[in-house]
């Protein structure tokens, strides 16, 4: 692993996320915060880590690099919610340069409690942020189950995601027009 490593978080104090806080407090029975992390380190490895194991297959798991690699993106949005320090939700996303439109990619959403509309709002605040922030799309690859059932892609739908390319092993890009 390497050496720990600055992140630029430009959003950190938008007060949106605050408000976030505020609505995801009433699911949760303790003490909730929102960590935007200042430098990648173990730590925050190991909280994404917690994370990804409950919600994602071996393959799709990012080593540290490459999640250092992520973090060098523009106009980078990544955050933990945790609840008594214990990590509860991920959101990782950042501006794609090169688009036609002004584009945010949603690279990975995780949320440890399933089932109980969470994510749900989670991804209503993100798409309210990305219409502030005058974002035109926001892209995301997901799969159209993951592999405990979850319908994904019918997540994505209901927030307005539609099927842009799939592939034959049922990888899908989705695309939400703001």
């Amino acid at each position: 692993m390497s050496s720990a490593k600055s992140i630029y978080q430009p959003e950190k104090d938008n007060p949106l996320w605050r408000k976030l806080l505020f609505e995801l407090a009433k699911m949760f029975e303790g003490t909730l915060d929102i960590v935007f992390p200042e430098e990648w380190n173990e730590q925050f490895f190991f909280w994404f880590h917690i994370i990804e194991e409950e919600d994602f297959r071996w393959e799709l798991r990012y080593s540290f690099e490459e999640i250092a690699k992520i973090l060098e993106n523009p106009d980078l949005v990544f955050w933990f919610v945790t609840m008594e320090g214990e990590p509860q939700i991920l959101l990782l996303g950042y501006s794609i340069p090169h688009e036609p439109v002004k584009s945010f990619y949603l690279d990975t959403l995780a949320v440890r409690r399933r089932g109980k509309g969470i994510g749900h709002i989670v991804m209503n605040f993100l798409i309210r942020w990305a219409r502030t922030k005058q974002y035109q799309t926001i892209i995301l690859d997901t799969e159209l189950t993951d592999e405990t059932v979850i319908p994904l892609q019918q997540f994505y739908a209901k927030h307005g995601f539609k099927i842009i390319a799939q592939s034959e092993t049922g990888n899908i890009t989705m695309k939400c027009v703001l």
